[in-house]
């Protein structure tokens, strides 16, 4: 039987000389509320997950610091359970923040988090920041019980250490697995304080509830995916049972292409930040994608999972790791366009603090994180300067515009399963594209886009809810098969919702796939020409509803719209400059293949 990870922390405790019970749940902690400040020891980049593993002492102490957080007694304020607990369930209110309405959160059955909202980005960054700040009080008291040879490397390590993201994006060869083998192995290996090395259960496979208490996390607060909820005493990923790996790793390969594809037009087209960084209405729902719908996938291909639906979905480690990845995303548009940030608007969605309809904007508290002990809230203007908050990002160190976009472009406009190596700053190369720039005329080419209209709590749960569900898109003939759409060479790609407990509005978020791949293929294959595309595409692009390995029939959900939309763009002349859509969108109807 695979041992719990309670166990290895027990025996942590135990093997670690000079050791002290770990309890970093209040270290620290004066006053009625729970200051969230971040992490110690001045600004400090956060690792993707594969770097992270590359840094010995650092990549020991996280294991060791992870153990010991899932492992907290579940009642305890800072826990891994209770923070955890804040996205969703639980329905108990964290830090003594009550709704808005005075009702306790098991009759709202709403969760604090904004999704399909104005605040859906900013809300997370101090979530990431709390969750951050208990992993680094657990690993500074560890670093203490290693010997004084070692225990200087431990400390630094410490105040160093900051959660890691996982770039889903990045481009990874084939013949390796897009998970990180650090989520999916079931071991790891550490070295505790006196010494002795040992395999432990890896702390990033999964969180296991102790106790699983039905009256906290149960099916009511999972549509669609009750038994999971109910019954699981570990999180799972893609499974009912158990997690399934394998088939994660083949859904997440099978979608790089579209994430990547998606990923770099985020970042590259500007829009203005609202439009960016959520699905909800307050930036008007454009053309090119926004952050939210971008993240949405991951949490369904974890279908059926905690990961999705997303009211139990942080308690599993791979949230954390996805989140940091999201942050890091706005953390880059951020930089890229520095001048655009929030605009006051309306609440779109309501949460267990937000009423629908209740004014918002950058200072709206960010609840339930308070920033001092007094009461004192986070907000968006307070998070919007992330190194307030003690960390920074690799791309951003000592990095001009020019050099991350040069960066942006290798890492996400390139094949999916060819890495590449990121730059740094040369004059030169800035002064060679600056002379391509006065040479040239502009080059441009024409696009084609799936403008996808969805309903996001459009698929009845049966229970006053929402289940979560994907939009897949086609260029050819689908095959009657619905377990090879995805990854098929017709695929093009994938938007999707997640549903949710109590929510049946009709708020709609726009996705836009970019169809160009697939038309050059057909081009290519003699099908038809540049010339032909549109009636082409007209005929033979078609669309499908799908979730985890079951085809959704289209009338379980009223209201989706696929048109085919072409538009104009310019294409750069430079490694620092990015392809920059220039005409209006030309539609040409509705796809209803």
């Amino acid at each position: 039987m695979r041992p719990t990870y309670i166990a290895a922390a027990g025996l942590l405790s135990a093997l670690s000389s000079n050791a002290a019970p770990v309890d970093s749940s209040r270290l620290g902690y004066q006053g009625p509320y729970f200051p969230i400040s971040g992490a110690i020891g001045g600004v400090q980049p956060r690792l993707e997950l594969r770097q992270l593993q590359q840094t010995g002492e650092m990549w020991n102490l996280y294991l060791l610091a992870m153990t010991e957080f899932q492992a907290m007694d579940q009642g305890a304020i800072g826990s891994w359970f209770q923070i955890a607990g804040i996205h969703g369930m639980p329905w108990t209110a964290w830090d003594g923040v009550e709704g808005s309405l005075g009702d306790d959160k098991d009759q709202s059955e709403k969760g604090y988090c904004p999704h399909n909202h104005m605040l859906f980005a900013t809300w997370h960054r101090p979530y990431l920041a709390l969750f951050e700040q208990q992993l680094q009080k657990t690993a500074i008291i560890i670093a203490e019980t290693f010997p004084d040879a070692d225990k200087p490397k431990y400390q630094k390590a410490a105040l160093n250490l900051r959660t890691p993201y996982w770039d889903w994006a990045a481009a990874v060869p084939s013949d390796q697995p897009v998970i990180p083998t650090a989520m999916t192995d079931q071991t790891v290996k550490v070295i505790f304080g006196n010494g002795t090395e040992t395999e432990i259960p890896n702390p990033l496979y999964e969180y296991r509830f102790h106790p699983l208490d039905n009256t906290q996390i149960s099916g009511a607060g999972c549509p669609g995916n009750e038994a999971v909820c109910n019954k699981s005493q570990m999180t799972i990923r893609a499974g009912n049972t158990a997690s399934d790996h394998p088939k994660l790793e083949k859904r997440i390969r099978a979608e790089l292409k579209n994430q990547r594809k998606l990923l770099l037009d985020i970042l590259s087209q500007y829009q203005i930040f609202d439009a960016f960084s959520n699905s909800g209405y307050c930036g008007g729902q454009g053309q090119i994608g926004d952050l939210e719908l971008l993240h949405n996938q991951l949490h369904n291909n974890n279908w059926p999972g905690h990961m999705s639906p997303a009211s139990v979905s942080a308690f599993d480690p791979m949230f954390w790791m996805h989140h940091a990845n999201v942050d890091r995303q706005m953390a880059l548009f951020q930089t890229l366009y520095p001048d655009t940030w929030m605009m006051p608007c309306h609440a779109e969605t309501p949460t267990y603090t937000i009423k629908e309809g209740e004014a918002i904007d950058e200072n709206s508290p960010l609840k339930p994180f308070h920033r001092t002990a007094g009461g004192e809230f986070w907000t968006s203007a307070t998070v919007r300067n992330f190194s307030f908050m003690g960390y920074t990002y690799p791309e951003l160190i000592d990095t001009d515009n020019s050099t991350l976009i040069t960066n942006i472009k290798a890492q996400y406009s390139g094949a999916s399963d060819v890495q590449v190596t990121l730059k740094k700053r040369s004059d030169d190369t800035l002064a060679r594209n600056f002379q391509q720039r006065a040479a040239s005329e502009p080059n441009t080419k024409q696009i084609y886009l799936a403008q996808v209209v969805m309903p996001i709590f459009g698929l009845d749960n049966g229970q006053g809810g929402a289940s979560p569900y994907n939009v897949l898109v086609f260029v050819g003939n689908v095959s009657s098969d619905h377990t090879e759409w995805i990854g098929s060479q017709e695929f093009a790609g994938v938007a999707g919702v997640l549903g949710a407990r109590k929510m049946r509005t009709n708020q709609t978020m726009v996705s836009s796939i970019d169809l160009s791949e697939n038309l050059g293929e057909k081009i290519t294959a003699g099908e038809t020409t540049m010339e032909n595309a549109t009636e082409y595409l007209k005929e033979n692009v078609h669309w499908r509803l799908h979730l985890g390995e079951k085809e959704i029939p289209r009338s379980s959900v009223k209201g989706i719209e696929v048109k085919l939309l072409s538009t104009t763009v310019e294409i750069a002349d430079a490694d620092d400059a990015f392809d920059h859509r220039t005409g209006a969108y030309t539609e040409h109807g509705r796809l209803d293949g």
